[in-house]
């Protein structure tokens, strides 16, 4: 009860000294920022710490309110970890955005959005104070501490925060763990992936004879995480290198002299990340398709239908990408394929061709992509 009675003063007190009627948030955020300003040039740190505690009061907790308070630790030398809260990454993206309204004078942006921007408006005496302050701070701190860190960015309005956070030394701090545990929640999300594919089929055992053909497709599925899911389509294309036999399923003792070839692959392909860094990627590759070419043609005159060649295809290989950048890459894949082109006796010859492919891929979650880019988190570059 007693507490009660001196809270309910202390409030009554600030109602006074800001004004003599009821305020909304708007009137008591600009007035308290002027008594906070006041206080701190005059070196009054209870007084300012007392008008910080009524803000928070009064109109919950925003950004350029948090500024105050980190800023008044940091002066008082009693900065601790504990104030490093799950809002502090918002409070930090807050006030860069009040930064760019001031580099590029967007002013109406304030206007539109006062209560996110804590109803203080950007570049008067409140912001112009705290930079102030936080450049007098910084010198007092050593460049690798986290208090650093937090002067630097409010005094330079630099957010080098980010990229300095990820600095093993900073693993252990409040705000080295929030940083991560956002990163974490756009690095999970999933990426849609979409590749052309160009390369060459090269038969072996048996099926040299048909000799190597170009191949063309195209890739398209998701990557999540380490892991990568597609559905491929390529198509083998020219004449065989040498004539070879083949049946039709209505004459099957009467194999036809031809080099006729036309090939198809649809399948599911596994990609596993083994490595990444500064770009370079490297997969394990594996995957199960449906495989095979046109053997014969159709001939319509002596009613002749065409002849193809089936089989299943088990795949196993290793992938190598370059980014470019964090979606566009360039790659190169080699496979080695099991088939057995004799199963529907079209050909009594088989053999394991193997793959060698080159893809022009984008991997992209644009939302995923755009906050980690924020963050200054290296996602593949």
């Amino acid at each position: 009860m007693v507490y009660f009675s001196i809270n309910q003063v202390y409030c009554q007190d600030f109602d006074k000294l800001i004004s003599g009627r009821q305020m909304d948030c708007s009137d008591i955020s600009y007035n308290i920022s002027v008594l906070f300003v006041k206080y701190m040039k005059e070196n009054k740190t209870d007084s300012a710490g007392s008008v910080i505690k009524y803000w928070q009061m009064k109109c919950g907790e925003r950004e350029p309110m948090y500024r105050a308070k980190i800023l008044l630790a940091l002066k008082n030398g009693t900065f601790k970890d504990s104030l490093i809260t799950e809002a502090t990454l918002s409070h930090i993206f807050n006030y860069f955005e009040r930064i760019e309204i001031i580099k590029y004078a967007k002013y109406y942006t304030y206007d539109q959005y006062k209560s996110y921007f804590g109803y203080i408006p950007p570049g008067q005496e409140f912001d112009n104070y705290t930079m102030q302050l936080a450049r007098e701070l910084v010198n007092n701190y050593d460049p690798k501490s986290l208090e650093y860190l937090l002067a630097e960015m409010y005094g330079d309005n630099s957010d080098t925060i980010f990229s300095k956070i990820q600095d093993k030394n900073y693993a252990e701090t409040n705000l080295g763990r929030e940083y991560y545990k956002t990163v974490e929640r756009y690095v999970k999300m999933p990426e849609a992936h979409m590749s052309w594919v160009t390369g060459v089929w090269i038969p072996t055992g048996s099926l040299k004879k048909l000799g190597p053909h170009p191949e063309v497709g195209f890739q398209i599925g998701a990557k999540h995480r380490k892991m990568n899911y597609d559905l491929t389509l390529t198509f083998k294309f020219l004449r065989s290198a040498n004539y070879y036999y083949a049946r039709r399923s209505n004459t099957p003792d009467s194999p036809e002299r031809t080099n006729h070839f036309f090939g198809g692959y649809i399948g599911f392909d596994i990609g596993r990340d083994l490595f990444l860094k500064n770009g370079h990627e490297v997969q394990l590759t594996g995957g199960l398709a449906a495989d095979g070419f046109d053997a014969l043609k159709e001939n319509t005159e002596i009613g002749l239908k065409s002849a193809s060649v089936w089989s299943y295809n088990f795949n196993a290989g290793l992938e190598y990408r370059y980014y470019i950048n964090n979606t566009f890459y360039l790659g190169l894949r080699a496979k080695y394929n099991i088939v057995d082109y004799t199963l529907n006796e079209v050909i009594d010859f088989t053999g394991n061709p193997v793959t060698v492919q080159f893809s022009i891929g984008l991997v992209n979650n644009e939302f995923r992509n755009n906050n980690l880019k924020a963050l200054k988190y290296r996602i593949r570059k």
